[in-house]
């Protein structure tokens, strides 16, 4: 995804090394490029907007109309912040694993991982009071969840047709009540 190359040419794997910290300084890797890593800080641009994020959400929890992020749209409209914590430190092992220069298995366990996963949720938390005035990151998480329904599939719960009942179904109802009516009494 970042143009990482298996070889045991010693240029390569310094070239692999040195994308590797290019990526993890700053959270490059949680930025939008388009052909080359931005080395100047104001030269960046779409924080939070790399593609490989919506695509691991996607993945994770949009794979389908009856994935999580569709079926428990309660917790995941917008998209949650510790998701999104979760997301960035799974991206980070990754490339964690190209450290080295070479491709190494690196264990995703909470024990490896928590610091950089609080990291993450501290930097998600102090970015979004840094935007609050604009709204920024509920926005991101937003578009996150809108861009998954997409990719599920799922009908947009915006969409939903409203259930409704008619005055004169209710009238009928409230006269059935008073009379005493029941299904039973009917299906005889």
């Amino acid at each position: 995804m970042f143009g990482f190359y298996s070889s045991q040419s010693k240029s390569m794997i310094k070239k692999n090394h040195t994308l590797a910290e290019g990526l993890k300084e700053g959270t490059n890797f949680a930025f939008k490029v388009t052909q080359h890593m931005a080395a100047k800080e104001d030269m960046r641009r779409g924080f939070l907007k790399a593609p490989l994020i919506q695509k691991i959400v996607n993945t994770m929890w949009f794979a389908n109309k009856h994935d999580d992020g569709v079926v428990l749209h309660n917790h995941f409209k917008p998209f949650p912040y510790p998701a999104l914590a979760l997301v960035l430190m799974a991206i980070e092992c990754c490339i964690d694993e190209w450290m080295t220069g070479m491709q190494t298995d690196i264990p995703f366990t909470i024990q490896e991982y928590r610091a950089a996963y609080e990291s993450h949720l501290k930097c998600l938390q102090a970015f979004e009071d840094a935007t609050k005035t604009y709204n920024v990151l509920p926005s991101i998480c937003s578009k996150l969840y809108e861009v998954g329904c997409i990719h599920s599939g799922a009908t947009p719960l915006s969409a939903l047709a409203e259930v409704t009942v008619s005055v004169r179904v209710i009238a009928t109802a409230i006269k059935e009540h008073e009379e005493g009516s029941t299904t039973e009494d009917e299906s005889n």
